[in-house]
């Protein structure tokens, strides 16, 4: 065919060849083992945190039920009921700030481990420039 480019180069002339040294090899992929170490690491944490907090509720929702169903509390049932809902808007909103802190640490690490990478390379790409 006449005409046809059979190797199209990538948008804006950047193809593979043109990657200065800093993002090729190892520091690409240590920085991507890093990231899913983290993005796992966090994943984990929320979930441990979840679990835990679930547990939690489930087990005064069964003191609740063991409470009212005793004899001695048919007449406290609505006060049983007003308390098991303070408490669980208590819970709640305390469990939403430990999954904020858990997203602030986690973005606090992040963006330390982007700011040594981000100094790895003005360091090689000043060892590139001086060689």
């Amino acid at each position: 065919m006449h005409g046809t480019n059979s190797h199209p180069t990538p948008a804006f002339g950047l193809g593979w060849t043109s990657i200065p040294a800093p993002f090729e090899g190892p520091n690409v992929l240590f920085s991507l083992g890093r990231l899913q170490a983290d993005a796992f690491s966090a994943m984990l944490r929320y979930q441990i945190e979840a679990l835990s907090f679930l547990k939690s509720r489930c087990e005064q929702d069964l003191q609740y039920l063991q409470e009212i169903w005793s004899p001695a509390h048919v007449k406290d049932s609505f006060d049983l009921w007003c308390s098991l809902w303070q408490n669980a808007c208590l819970d709640y909103s305390k469990e939403a700030g430990r999954m904020a802190d858990i997203g602030a640490s986690t973005a606090a690490n992040a963006a330390k481990r982007a700011h040594g990478g981000e100094k790895l390379f003005a360091d090689n790409l000043a060892v590139q420039t001086v060689v």
